[in-house]
């Protein structure tokens, strides 16, 4: 021990004022979904089991591919061709083996999606197309949960959180052009810098919900970050719920007084 800190794996962040050994507890009887394991969501993972978050559901269906590799820092070289889920449980397992990992090897549709996420207390959105998000949103508007969204792309990259509880702004607010687009655009190009920041502001959203910072929560606006490599700015842009939403303002009965 040396000035109060300890050789444990939690004890450099219990150590904080913020964080503590009480708040390090509920971390784990949280109980957290995750749809896909790579872009953002690799380095997101990582900082949920490094993290201590207790119960992580893993949602995915696909292979590591070599072109992965120079952004996803949960996969290795030989990797490449096995399943991106077995892979992810195995690296963090043995990031963290007191972590309860799962994995469900499937794509999230309107068939499973209450199936696969009904037991867990956030979502961490994941959807491969703006119709898999736009069907993780009103799921979790439906059923009264918590979730963030992260996406980078190029050298930049945002984060958002949508509350039903306290009727944010949800997803199609943000996009309401995009709500109903089924079309997937494809790859687009990205980096590892990009990915990881986003990853880690996701994953920041996650901490805040269940340490009880969730008046700290990106709602209604979005975190965002321009080119890493050209300007490398960071700036919040707000977006008020729209009150005629074609999505949101079913479930949300009344315009709710947000001080957050």
């Amino acid at each position: 021990m040396t000035n109060g800190f300890l050789n444990s794996r939690y004890n450099r962040q219990e150590q904080m004022p913020e964080w503590g050994v009480e708040r390090q507890k509920r971390l784990a009887k949280a109980r957290v979904a995750v749809i896909g394991a790579g872009g953002v969501k690799s380095t997101l993972l990582m900082s949920l089991v490094a993290g201590g978050i207790g119960n992580i559901r893993i949602i995915e269906f696909d292979k590591v591919e070599l072109s992965n590799l120079n952004r996803q820092l949960l996969f290795r070289t030989s990797d490449i061709n096995k399943s991106k889920g077995k892979q992810a449980i195995k690296t963090l397992s043995d990031l963290n083996p007191e972590i309860n990992l799962e994995l469900i090897e499937d794509r999230v549709d309107i068939n499973n999606i209450e199936e696969h996420l009904r037991d867990f207390d956030f979502i961490v959105e994941g959807g491969e197309s703006l119709a898999g998000r736009n069907l993780v949103n009103e799921y979790c508007l439906k059923a009264n949960k918590p979730f963030v969204h992260a996406s980078a792309q190029y050298s930049y990259g945002y984060v958002f959180s949508v509350i039903p509880e306290l009727k944010t702004a949800c997803f199609a607010c943000y996009f309401p052009n995009d709500h109903t687009r089924a079309v997937h655009t494809g790859p687009v190009p990205v980096n590892v810098l990009a990915t990881s920041i986003a990853g880690s502001l996701g994953a920041v959203e996650v901490f805040k919900w269940f340490l009880g910072y969730q008046g700290n929560m990106v709602v209604n606006k979005r975190l965002c970050f321009s080119s890493l490599l050209l300007s490398e700015e960071f700036k919040y842009l707000k977006q008020k719920r729209i009150s005629n939403c074609p999505v949101c303002s079913g479930y949300y009965k009344k315009t709710a007084k947000l001080n957050i």
